[in-house]
């Protein structure tokens, strides 16, 4: 076998390696970027629960709060008109706002998670895509330069028989 043979194959086999190596490099990384986004949704979900459970939590301390301000106006005398009531309308309608507050923070994080999983699983698919892209060139290249070497071994042997003469 000649050396130019043993060339090509040699140049034929590391193409081929290098494309699997290329093609399989993308494939993981598409999968740790799956990976990495299954995370990332169930971190929104646990935003999204926590937010919920704070919500419940803070609604529940402002009833124990109203709850409060009713029995010491009771045990005062005072009657519930005017500005004890007026108080305590202002404690609901800011425990209210409060919990709104932690629910719209609770969305936002959650939100932004979910769009930080998204992120991740098109760059998944993007890195699969670049590492068949990748297998394809190094596939490519290899033909090209084991065409080279063949070309270049084809010229060299007419050349050498003396079989190119005008």
């Amino acid at each position: 076998m000649a050396i130019e043979t043993v060339g090509m194959i040699i140049t034929a086999v590391a193409a081929a390696g290098g494309a699997y190596y290329s093609y399989e490099s993308g494939q993981q990384q598409k999968k740790a970027y799956k990976a990495n986004a299954a995370i990332l949704e169930q971190d929104a979900l646990a935003e999204k629960q926590k937010a919920e459970y704070e919500e419940g939590a803070h609604r529940n301390r402002i009833r124990q709060i109203l709850s409060r301000q009713k029995a010491l106006y009771g045990k005062s005398g005072v009657q519930m008109e005017g500005s004890p009531l007026l108080v305590m309308e202002d404690t609901a309608a800011q425990g209210e706002m409060d919990a709104l507050a932690i629910r719209y923070g609770g969305d936002v994080a959650a939100a932004r998670t979910r769009s930080e999983a998204n992120l991740m699983r098109m760059q998944g698919r993007t890195a699969g895509r670049l590492g068949t892209i990748k297998a394809g060139t190094t596939l490519l290249q290899g033909a090209g330069q084991s065409y080279r070497t063949y070309r270049g071994t084809t010229v060299g042997t007419i050349q050498a028989q003396g079989l190119n003469k005008p």
